[in-house]
């Protein structure tokens, strides 16, 4: 039987997972995505042509991929249709190829007015603002629309006039906006579930086939382990579970745990929104990483936070996930750095400390300096062909973290990327 691979983010996002997703779906059978909602952004290049991708798994370029959208996943009806279409207009057919679990519990427009008029309170975290955090809450709370309450109009109706209700009295009351209206709502969500019933179904048991019939499944987490519900920089977060150890629950297929783990990381740090960040650079060498690296979130369009790599961070994402090989990327970018540092421990009030999440925001960085290897990575073909400067530094990566890196990547396109 086949391996099958978990592959993750392990810093704060944005680290090129739809990338690396993209390329290993080549070869892999299915590529299911296990959690979070369309406030993932997922960049690839597929012959100087750029895609987004927001909720439909990377693979979906590959025609002998299928694609699934496992039950963790919290599902924009609109969203979806939208990437649909756009696909489709770029000739990249979804039918027949693309399955959505019906227990998704779905984010409606609603989810998403919430969201904005909290962040426009003197509280906000820096959300994406698409209603995710709202839509994971009706969750938790019992009160979603399910994909599957579509197929019941009775149901439908009692539980969206319900949900409809609940927030319209916040709306009105607490943010002073203008409410819904239900029969809109309800119209609105029928119409688009009409353009979109026809790839739901039951993930689980095609998984369950795939798997037993010697296939291998490519499992394409969203976010990164450092915006994880509870692992971590708590509140400054996202609403799922982002680790590896959270497949099984999202994409409704148990023996998923039992793949390799794959953790993304770029050779620097970045993240989008408020929260800790230790390593944040507000000098010329941050400015030049952003420039260089196009540090602009797929999602949003924010400017990214940017700071040297943060290896004390990174080595606690390889335990969490019990990663079983890393995949550093962007390191082109740090081609020009006459030196790089890299994050090796934290002090608070002059004492040196673990990783702690509830003391990064007061945790002042401890860095081990690298001389750079001023050349271009482009033209690198091999692992050994690397400079050596650049062979160092990842060396010292792999002994710090505990983990062998098995792939790099030396530039922005789908083919930019070298084995080890």
């Amino acid at each position: 039987m086949k391996k099958s691979l978990i592959l993750v983010g392990t810093q704060w996002g944005d680290e090129g997972k739809g990338k690396i997703v993209d390329y290993f779906s080549q070869k892999f059978d299915a590529v299911c995505r296990f959690q979070g909602g369309h406030n993932a952004g997922h960049t690839i290049y597929k012959e100087d042509e750029k895609f987004v991708l927001h909720l439909i798994p990377s693979g979906v370029f590959y025609d002998h991929a299928s694609c699934y959208i496992g039950q963790g996943v919290i599902l924009s009806l609109e969203s979806l249709l939208d990437e649909i279409e756009q696909l489709e207009s770029r000739g990249i057919s979804l039918e027949g190829k693309l399955r959505i679990s019906r227990y998704c519990s779905l984010l409606l427009p609603i989810h998403a007015k919430i969201d904005q008029l909290r962040e426009d309170n003197k509280n906000a975290i820096g959300t994406t603002r698409r209603g995710i955090g709202p839509a994971y809450e009706d969750k938790t709370a019992r009160r979603s629309i399910k994909a599957f309450d579509l197929e019941d109009n009775d149901l439908l109706e009692d539980k969206l006039k319900s949900l409809v209700d609940y927030y319209n009295f916040q709306i009105k009351n607490i943010h002073n906006a203008e409410p819904y209206d239900f029969e809109t709502v309800l119209k609105d969500l029928k119409d688009v579930y009409q353009k979109t019933a026809k790839y739901f179904g039951d993930v689980t048991d095609s998984l369950e086939d795939i798997y037993e019939n010697g296939g291998n499944i490519l499992y394409e987490g969203a976010q990164g382990t450092m915006l994880d519900v509870d692992y971590g920089t708590y509140p400054y977060v996202t609403s799922s579970n982002t680790l590896a150890t959270s497949v099984g629950i999202g994409s409704g297929f148990p023996k998923s745990i039992y793949s390799d783990v794959l953790g993304v990381a770029k050779a620097y740090t970045t993240r989008v929104g408020a929260g800790p960040f230790p390593t944040e650079l507000f000098c010329d060498d941050g400015e030049k990483i952003a420039k260089l690296g196009h540090e602009f979130g797929a999602t949003t369009g924010r400017p990214r936070r940017c700071g040297w790599l943060d290896l004390v961070a990174l080595k606690y994402s390889a335990k969490l996930n019990n990663l079983t090989s890393l995949c550093i990327t962007k390191l082109d970018v740090l081609d020009e750095f006459e030196s790089i540092k890299v994050c090796i421990g934290y002090k608070v009030d002059d004492e040196e400390i673990p990783f702690k999440s509830r003391l990064l925001h007061k945790a002042e960085p401890i860095y081990k300096e690298f001389a750079g290897w001023k050349k271009s990575l482009n033209d690198c073909t091999n692992y050994d062909s690397l400079p050596t400067e650049t062979l160092s530094f990842l060396s010292f990566i792999e002994e710090f973290v505990g983990v062998d890196i098995s792939v790099v990547s030396n530039g922005p396109n789908r083919d930019d990327l070298i084995h080890r």
